[in-house]
């Protein structure tokens, strides 16, 4: 199981996930692709990644075109977590709220959502928080980087996260 995480700054927020995909012990893939960005929202899931892309894709579109733009926070959330539930796994979620603020949400398998940031999910989440609950930078620049440098150093303790990540920001509006 891979490690995700994303993340609250001052100018927007962040979402990190790792390429690696382990099954039985065994890695099967290094290059995974996690992240799923739309424009203005965007996720990543920790089990079956590319089924999760594809399902999330579809009820945005559908949103789309209902609404007339992609949707904010709230609504995407509960996109997702019906996708997460779906698949059978737990996701990361960036998108906007009312006031234009990037704001991160983690989403369930058991249709749960916890909407506090930071959000750690995967077996590397424990050393994860631990880094993320120590403060985080202000800037989206640093704070990709810093994204980045959290995965690797996760990877060094936990066998199941890659130390490659793949790095998506969404600035506040």
């Amino acid at each position: 199981m891979p490690t995700v995480v994303a993340f609250e700054t001052e100018g927007g927020a962040t979402l990190a996930a790792d390429r690696l995909v382990v099954s039985n012990d065994t890695v099967s893939s290094k290059r995974a692709d996690r992240l799923a960005a739309f424009g203005d929202c965007g996720g990543a899931a920790v089990d079956d990644p590319g089924e999760f892309r594809r399902e999330l894709d579809g009820k945005r579109r559908e949103y789309e075109a209902d609404h007339g733009g992609n949707p904010g926070i709230e609504p995407f959330t509960q996109l997702a977590s019906e996708v997460a539930g779906a698949v059978g796994t737990d996701a990361a979620v960036l998108a906007r709220d009312d006031d234009g603020h990037a704001r991160a949400r983690a989403v369930y398998a058991d249709g749960s959502v916890i909407d506090d940031s930071p959000v750690a999910l995967g077996t590397g989440a424990e050393l994860a928080f631990g880094r993320l609950e120590a403060g985080v930078p202000e800037g989206l620049e640093e704070a990709a980087t810093f994204a980045r440098e959290l995965i690797e150093g996760v990877a060094e303790r936990d066998t199941r996260t890659g130390d490659e990540a793949d790095v998506w920001t969404l600035s506040n509006a």
